[in-house]
């Protein structure tokens, strides 16, 4: 069983984590710009 303060670090932790995931998958990369830029 994890501890009050254990329990706290975990949320933070995957909630910093939620929000660097979402900030990386908004990026478009060169290589995605080349190949995708073509179908739109």
């Amino acid at each position: 069983m994890e501890t009050p303060q254990a329990n706290r670090e975990s949320r933070q932790f995957l909630r910093n984590k939620r929000q660097e995931w979402e900030e990386y998958r908004s990026e478009v990369t060169p290589f995605e710009l080349r190949k995708n830029l073509q179908v739109l």
